[in-house]
């Protein structure tokens, strides 16, 4: 007896929690079985894995296609000597790279506000009454220095 994997089985195209099926991995066979029936047995030289992501693996069991979710990933893809995850395609290196920072300075500078002028009209306080403002704060510290002057 080889390793043996749980989980469940799907075939190509169906969705859903699948069949539950137990994976056994012989020195020169696999083996998948649902309960106590032997779904079916392939020489390993026929026999391909591959990933395809969160967990998931494609088997092609000479030509027939099946997904196969073990329930330990990662004991599953060190055993069948194939990595985890898919890997990368070769032309992901010429594509853009997911943020690019030419177009987020272009948004950011798209989103800019004018200062708005504060002499303008639609202000709270008009030119009149900053300059009342501005004055009586003037004479008010001007009072002050004189006063600490004399005391």
């Amino acid at each position: 007896m080889g390793q043996v994997f749980d989980g469940s089985i799907l075939l190509s195209g169906e969705t859903g929690p699948g069949l539950h099926a137990t994976l056994e991995r012989g020195s020169e066979f696999v083996r998948i079985l649902s309960g106590d029936h032997e779904l079916g047995t392939w020489n390993d030289n026929v026999t391909t894995v591959v990933p395809t992501g969160k967990g998931v693996f494609e088997l092609e069991l000479d030509g027939e296609f099946l997904t196969f979710h073990p329930s330990s990933p990662s004991a599953f893809a060190e055993a069948m000597a194939v990595p985890l995850q898919p890997e990368p395609a070769a032309d992901s290196a010429d594509k853009k790279p997911k943020y690019d920072i030419d177009a987020a300075i272009d948004e950011a500078i798209a989103n800019v506000r004018p200062l708005t002028d504060p002499n303008a009209d639609d202000d709270i306080l008009s030119k009149l009454m900053l300059v009342g403002i501005v004055g009586t704060a003037a004479v008010l510290m001007a009072g002050l220095v004189g006063m600490s002057l004399i005391i």
